[in-house]
């Protein structure tokens, strides 16, 4: 597997252990953000392939996907949500995101990101 700059947004960085540990097994070099601020300046220096948002609601995740959009338009994005899917689907419409994510991902989350983003780069996204 190719290395991959992936940047994850979370103030719980604990709850992001086992995810990051298995991207980091496969590769991939795994940058932090507390904030979404420290997130998008980290964007804007060296965009990443993937920025993975850890947002404390549905409102702020599209704002913030909007805002990784205006950096860069290519940028991969996933979401934490407890929505359901049919209605993620329907808030998120439009924004290209790779896939939500559940509050406590694990290893397993991270082997399904990275497949599914090997699928969208192998389609040229």
């Amino acid at each position: 597997m190719k290395n991959r700059r992936i940047l994850l947004q979370t103030p719980r960085p604990e709850a992001w252990e086992a995810f990051v540990a298995q991207l980091r097994h496969d590769g991939c070099t795994v940058c932090m953000a507390a904030t979404i601020d420290q997130c998008k300046e980290a964007a804007r220096r060296d965009i990443p392939v993937l920025a993975l948002l850890d947002p404390p609601s549905g409102d702020h995740a599209r704002a913030w996907v909007m805002d990784l959009m205006m950096i860069d338009a290519g940028m991969h994005t996933a979401v934490v949500t407890e929505m359901d899917e049919g209605v993620f689907h329907d808030v998120m419409e439009g924004l290209g995101i790779l896939t939500p994510l559940p509050p406590e991902p694990t290893a397993s989350d991270a082997r399904r990101v990275l497949g599914l983003l090997e699928r969208v780069e192998s389609l040229g996204g």
